[in-house]
């Protein structure tokens, strides 16, 4: 292979590795995304056999699954699913006898310590890993102190002027020779992958990519930040020289020439015959799988056989029409999963009581313009902001900004790790005071931009430079009510309801805002939507451009849902001409106490106190302040009335969607490629940071150490970068509280719409055919089911008949 065939494999390697948000726009991925056009079982197998990324639970997990949640039913229709014919009796002995002790192919730096008794010295991996986590840092966190910027190989440079000045490197690793095979590497990237061709003996293609993909899986944290970097630069369509992704990986494979020119010939050759064995790695890696896949599909089939029976026993108006009655009060919230029983309970209220389910960010593609030096984009990850939003900046919200800031400044010196010890140290007596008044008198910490949101009206301007016209608010507005699908029959005051976290001492806070939309509270988003919806000149505009009448007693009021505390209020503004809310405020408060109640049975101690929950946010030293979206399990586009008498538990995602005012199937395809898309995303970060907690998890929450100002965390003082989720938001301390479960997408909506849209997304049609996910389409006039596979639609209820003739 030659030394451009060599480099164009290694950017095809580098184009697999999914992005990863700062934490403070934290945003879920399915950490597979860029795996989505091959099947699920392809890559499990891949990345098992060459990383040992497990996309599939241990045995272990499957066995203490046996009879609990997994019945021999479950596990009878799994085997017919998958081909495997096997008694039931006889898939529970194999699982019994498979044993757990799969490892990842080696880098040449593993193979060098490999057999080896190290007492006094790093092993080479470890001090590599290191190495180059800590530059990764300094690049990152102090751009302005590299030069070559305007270089292709400006990463690469950078960390090779550093690395030839580390003298600790060969004390470390206990090889005195590092230093000068450091000074022989080339000053051009392009060279240095022709002197790795040239050197290192492996031929085969796959056998080279495995090496490549292995290699930069040392450094796989630092790699996802520089995949988002580059996801940032192509969704702004902004040029740039250099590509930080590419060099990382050019930076590892310079470290494993260097360790491959140190080893001796023993080593070099169990590195070449690990990557011989490959073909009967992967043949092992397959039949192992074949009987872990049956178990999972029985797991996934005990939640789905619960969701199904739930949906066929509801009952839907057959129109419209049948609906009767005027609104006493309307409620849109997001589709989060924690907001379904807060609606339940809501709903619960009153009779004449609506609530709707639409996206977090209500359509609106926005960036909150928190002040010349700060934005906030408002919304999902996959889209970009096309207008921005901004409040007046006078005396007073200077003042109260500048105030906040200062508080945030002085925070973050205090916890960060160095302020640890030298601020506490200077501070003395008044830091003991700031820990009695944390632990005496908690409150929870209010995030930047959020503190210094006032009630007054929002400038919206398109490229942050003209502001919007009428029409075009109109169009934002008319978009959102189609979305949402709030058309008709207003009732006399709807509720645009925000959602937002509020926790205390919590790197990952902004995860629990909002999955999807940059990790930012939904208040702008609703306050901004509120002044649209109530602005006359918009609202005829929507009237003569979009037939959509909004009566002139209808007012519009944001308000925001707290998930942490499980708190649903209201947020004033200037505009809000109603004074007395007295029963608005009644019901809002009932429901939350009610939704409260709930949640507290939902965490790990089960607390009874009611104030249990505004004491867990405040609480400084908790690391389950709420489960955030664990167990989500399914997202459900639908008319609301088709569910409302459903309990969902808190694991599904509820849309609001009605078919027969979509002829065109236009917001069918925003859902199928928005919503469903960002559900999918939520799901497989819970999913992979749980079947593969190494390499998509972020281990224990107590160790974690924030770095280059919020990039990410490192659990530890150092190796590489953690992402995903913490196991403190998986397990309750004795048991594991999520399940890994693909996402199951129900549509109420005709096949032949559906399958219009499949046809022409791409994506869409990937996720579906490849299994990354399940799609049933439900008629509530009928209860009945089907599940599209890739090879076109089958009824649920035949399935389900034959499963109990084969039940044992």
């Amino acid at each position: 292979m030659s030394a451009i065939d060599l480099q164009q494999l290694g950017k095809a390697v580098c184009k697999r590795v999914a992005p990863v948000w700062p934490l403070p726009r934290s945003i879920a991925v399915n950490p597979w995304w860029q795996e989505r056009g091959a099947s699920i079982r392809e890559v499990a197998e891949r990345e098992q056999t060459r990383r040992n990324v497990r996309l599939l639970m241990p045995a272990a997990y499957y066995q203490q699954r046996w009879l609990q949640e997994i019945q021999p039913e479950h596990l009878q229709q799994a085997a017919q699913e998958h081909g495997v014919d096997r008694p039931v009796q006889g898939l529970v002995r194999d699982l019994r006898s498979l044993a757990d002790d799969s490892s990842a192919l080696p880098t040449v730096a593993q193979v060098m310590n490999s057999g080896q008794q190290r007492t006094r010295t790093l092993p080479w991996r470890t001090e590599i890993v290191h190495q180059l986590s800590q530059f990764c840092a300094l690049w990152v966190n102090y751009p302005e102190q590299f030069n070559g910027a305007d270089s292709a190989d400006a990463l690469y440079l950078a960390w090779l002027d550093i690395v030839r000045h580390d003298r600790g490197i060969e004390l470390l690793v206990g090889e005195r020779r590092v230093e000068a095979e450091l000074a022989k590497l080339p000053r051009s990237s392009a060279e240095l992958w022709q002197q790795v061709e040239q050197e290192l003996p492996l031929a085969e293609r796959d056998h080279i990519e495995a090496w490549l993909q292995v290699a930069l899986h040392d450094i796989y944290g630092w790699a996802s930040v520089f995949a988002q970097r580059r996801w940032a630069r192509e969704l702004e369509n902004s040029e740039n020289v250099y590509d930080e992704l590419d060099q990382l990986l050019a930076i590892r494979v310079a470290w494993e020439l260097v360790c491959w020119r140190l080893s001796d010939s023993e080593q070099q050759q169990r590195f070449v015959a690990a990557y011989q064995a490959l073909p009967q790695r992967r043949q092992q890696t397959a039949q192992e799988q074949a009987l872990l896949w049956v178990w999972q599909r029985a797991l996934e089939l005990n939640y789905q056989q619960e969701l199904a029976q739930q949906l066929s026993g509801l009952q839907a108006p057959a129109s419209d029409s049948e609906v009767v009655g005027q609104p006493s009060l309307q409620a849109v919230f997001c589709i989060d999963v924690r907001s379904e029983p807060m609606r339940r309970a809501l709903e619960a209220q009153h009779e004449g009581i609506e609530t709707f389910g639409f996206a977090g960010f209500f359509g609106l593609p926005v960036e909150y313009q928190v002040s010349d030096t700060l934005a906030k984009p408002q919304l999902p990850g996959l889209l970009a902001p096309q207008f921005q939003v901004a409040q007046a900046q006078d005396k007073a919200a200077i003042a109260q900004r500048t105030h906040s800031w200062r508080a945030g400044s002085w925070h973050r010196s205090l916890e960060s790790p160095a302020g640890a010890y030298g601020w506490v140290e200077m501070s003395g007596l008044a830091k003991i005071w700031k820990l009695l008044e944390r632990s005496l008198w908690p409150k929870p910490q209010a995030r930047i931009g959020s503190e210094v949101i006032r009630n007054t009206d929002w400038l919206i301007t398109k490229q942050g430079q003209q502001q919007a016209s009428i029409t075009e608010l109109a169009g934002l507005a008319a978009n959102a009510l189609n979305g949402m699908g709030l058309t008709e029959k207003f009732a006399p005051q709807v509720l645009i309801v925000g959602h937002t976290a509020c926790v205390t001492n919590n790197p990952h806070a902004a995860s629990l805002d909002c999955g999807a939309c940059g990790a930012q509270s939904g208040e702008v988003n609703a306050r901004v939507l509120v002044q649209l919806f109530n602005d006359p000149a918009v609202r005829q505009v929507l009237a003569v451009e979009h037939r959509i009448e909004i009566p002139q007693q209808t007012q519009f009021l944001p308000a925001l849902h707290d998930t942490t505390q499980q708190q649903l209020r209201l947020l004033t503004t200037d505009g809000d001409t109603h004074v007395h809310h007295d029963q608005l405020e009644q019901w809002l408060a009932e429901a939350s106490s009610a939704a409260q109640h709930e949640q507290r049975s939902r965490l790990a101690d089960r607390p009874t106190a009611a104030k249990a929950l505004q004491q867990r946010a405040a609480n400084w030293a908790e690391v389950r302040p709420e489960w955030g979206l664990a167990r989500n399990a399914a997202i459900i586009f639908a008319p609301r009335e088709a569910t409302a008498k459903a309990k969902f538990d808190a694991r599904a995602f509820l849309h609001t969607y009605h078919a027969e005012r979509d002829p065109e199937q236009a917001v069918l395809t925003q859902l199928m490629t928005a919503p469903m898309v960002v559900a999918h995303w939520i799901n497989m970060q819970y999913y992979g940071s749980m079947t593969a907690p190494q390499t998509f998890g972020s281990g224990n929450k107590l160790l974690h150490n924030v770095v280059a100002d919020g990039v990410g965390v490192f659990e530890g003082n150092g190796g590489d970068l953690r992402i995903g989720l913490a196991r403190q938001s998986l397990h309750d301390g004795k048991d594991w509280y999520h399940q890994p479960l693909r996402l199951t997408v129900v549509i109420a909506a005709p096949t032949t719409a559906i399958d219009r849209v499949i046809t022409e997304q791409t994506v869409v049609r990937e996720l579906i055919d490849n299994e990354w996910l399940y799609l049933w389409q439900w008629d509530p006039r009928n209860g009945t089911l089907q599940q599209r596979t890739a090879d076109g639609w089958h009824k649920l209820a035949e399935r389900q008949e034959t499963q109990h003739d084969l039940a044992i």
